[in-house]
């Protein structure tokens, strides 16, 4: 059942990408750097809450707790992991727009496809704004979970 969950969120993740860079692609590469910035400040916020988070206490008790969907991991190591998604989600869309800005002036074939015209350039952008719309899902969802863990932290003191 897993499989098959984590088959359907990449289909849909490619048709997202794939709609982004044909139908719904605007010439809107000007907000990239915009993006950018707001991608490096939620890096450094998930650097600076992963290491709030490593210094605090109530770490320890977290590596002592059993995750409830998996028991190899504890709850400690599924935060870490969501910390660690989070950054090379927002490293992977920084690097993109990086890319993104050195391919500009260059020219690269087009391709009709379905009879909507995809080249590498708006591949390139459609990935980078699935990535900063995932980024935020992300950004708002570490949110969530590192105000709960201020205010158990808070408990415990």
């Amino acid at each position: 059942m897993q499989m098959a969950k984590n088959i359907s969120k990449y289909i849909f993740s490619i048709g997202v990408i794939f709609l982004l860079s044909t139908y719904l692609h605007f010439d809107n590469s000007v907000t990239f750097g915009h993006i950018l910035t707001f991608l490096s400040v939620t890096t450094g916020f998930t650097i600076t809450a992963l290491s709030i988070i490593a210094t605090s206490n109530f770490s320890k008790d977290l590596y002592k707790k059993e995750a409830p969907d998996d028991n190899s991991k504890s709850l400690l190591h599924q935060l870490v992991g969501k910390f660690e998604k989070s950054t090379l989600t927002f490293a992977s869309a920084i690097f993109l727009i990086l890319i993104y800005s050195l391919i500009e002036p260059a020219q690269i074939k087009e391709w009709s496809l379905l009879n909507t015209s995809i080249s590498f350039k708006t591949l390139l952008s459609g990935l980078i704004w699935f990535l900063t719309f995932w980024s935020i899902w992300l950004f708002l969802d570490l949110l969530k979970m590192f105000s709960k863990f201020v205010i158990q932290s808070a408990k415990r003191q």
